[in-house]
């Protein structure tokens, strides 16, 4: 199979190489055997967790090999920083730790039915300088950071029926302040939520003491489990006269982790 990573990258599973078509770094990325089955069990499923064992039995006793742990985790390695000189993203892989591992579901992952390669501009018959682009990861942020932006703007003067905001819901409570969210958290994200937002900014617990505010809340998954992430708040205290949101506090990391 091939498989196209972040618009930019082609991966055969068949071969084991990883290719940017069109770039002056032609040169494929050659993957062993043995990294090559880890990559394309990844990332046949993306935003999957696959266990450290079942990992281990396909990849290793399958083929009448006998694997570990710390071997597992030097493969992992090396495939992140491939995939990381190819695409300019670092959390490809997100480690899940003491269950496994899975590959980011963030990354836009397309299965290619035909070669691919990048369509030419005959358009234009002059040859152009190469141009400087931002690394995806920068672009997804900017991308969020405009979404949150609007999610502010409908706070201030929400519509009266809009299906895209209809999926906004409340996931609890800390202090006088009332969590909120567009994303869909298992109870077990949600529980450990208190504690990334605690650890990001550590006198929050005393405004919501303080305040009665709304609390907009985005956290990339890989954080809940120790990985790195992106992470946004935006802390909207309301008037107490007219029950209205008075400002709002917006706080943002791209690449954060629990420490």
């Amino acid at each position: 199979m091939k498989y196209l990573i972040a618009s930019r990258v082609v991966y055969d599973t068949e071969i084991g190489e990883l290719t940017i078509p069109g770039s002056e770094l032609a040169e494929a990325q050659k993957l062993t055997h043995t990294a090559n089955s880890i990559l394309s069990l990844l990332i046949a499923s993306p935003g999957k967790v696959l266990e450290r064992q079942y990992l281990l039995e396909e990849v290793w006793e399958s083929a009448g090999h006998t694997g570990s742990s710390s071997s597992l985790n030097q493969y992992i390695s090396i495939l992140r920083k491939t995939l990381t000189s190819l695409t300019d993203i670092e959390e490809s892989i997100i480690v899940v730790p003491k269950v496994g591992f899975y590959f980011s579901a963030d990354i836009d992952v397309q299965l290619l039915e035909q070669p691919y390669a990048p369509l030419p501009d005959v358009s234009r018959p002059r040859v152009m300088p190469p141009r400087k682009t931002l690394p995806l990861g920068y672009i997804a942020a900017g991308v969020i950071i405009l979404a949150l932006v609007a999610a502010n703007i409908w706070a201030w003067n929400p519509p009266i029926s809009h299906a895209r905001y209809s999926s906004l819901t409340d996931i609890g409570k800390l202090e006088k302040c009332t969590l909120q969210t567009f994303e869909h958290l298992s109870q077990d994200a949600r529980t450990r939520l208190y504690e990334v937002l605690l650890a990001a900014q550590p006198d929050l617990k005393d405004k919501c003491q303080k305040h009665t505010a709304s609390l907009l809340v985005n956290i990339q998954t890989s954080v809940f489990y120790g990985g790195r992430g992106r992470i946004f708040y935006s802390f909207c205290p309301l008037d107490s006269e007219n029950d209205a949101l008075a400002y709002c506090e917006n706080h943002y990391a791209f690449n954060w982790k629990m420490k």
